[in-house]
């Protein structure tokens, strides 16, 4: 059974595509998650989310290939839907059901720095958004007794400095419990809301402690107004 975190998260980030009127694409998506329901805006389709068929088969033969565990809440996360993007605090790679592993590939072996990212132990999974610094990863120099990870992302600005690579989340759990109030979260850029938005930025602080309101807390702040 998948973990509760994982699926909760997904469902709402796909709530907010959804309200945000942001689940179409440029070009062609497989037909299976083509949704006709959307209208077409010149070459942007609509397009759903779909059950994943992604085997724990498939798992294993990349994490042999990456020589990199994944953690078990990420291989739920990628068991659960396939999707055409999703982009909540942090852009994941795209998830379609017809292409997944070499769009994975590419992130492992073809995107950035090889030998200063998967090669060190760090495994890409998305991309940095705020800053467009480049990969956000797992670090599995760090792994846990339950097989989670902090979360990092990897600066090309900073490279050979001690910040090249920069915490994000504590683990994967935290992480995904902080994406979850994000997904469920929608602001615009009215002042008046400036208290309720100072109340969101705490909360989500403190949900991950020893991350993003620890050791990451300045680049979640970096914004804040």
């Amino acid at each position: 059974m998948l973990d509760r975190v994982v699926t909760d998260f997904v469902d709402a980030a796909f709530a907010q595509l959804r309200r945000q009127d942001a689940m179409r694409c440029p070009g062609k998506v497989p037909d299976a998650m083509r949704d006709d329901s959307i209208v077409p805006s010149d070459d942007w389709v609509g397009w759903k989310p779909i059950p994943s068929t992604v085997t724990d088969s498939d798992l294993d033969t990349l994490e042999q290939e990456t020589g990199l565990p994944f953690p078990p809440l990420y291989r739920d996360f990628l068991q659960y839907r396939h999707f055409v993007s999703m982009e909540c605090g942090i852009r994941f790679e795209p998830h379609l059901c017809h292409n997944w592993r070499e769009k994975l590939r590419a992130a492992y072996f073809h995107s950035w720095s090889r030998e200063r990212i998967l090669d060190i132990g760090l495994l890409p999974f998305g991309d940095e958004k705020m800053l467009d610094a480049g990969p956000v990863c797992f670090d599995t120099r760090r792994r846990m007794a339950d097989g989670d990870c902090p979360v990092v992302f990897w600066d090309h600005e900073w490279v050979d400095t001690n910040k090249e690579i920069q915490p994000m989340f504590s683990s994967c759990r935290r992480m995904f419990e902080c994406l979850s109030l994000v997904a469920t979260t929608d602001f615009d850029d009215e002042v008046e809301l400036l208290p309720q938005k100072r109340a969101f930025m705490a909360r989500f602080l403190s949900l991950d402690p020893e991350g993003a309101g620890g050791s990451a807390k300045n680049y979640w702040t970096l914004f804040d107004g």
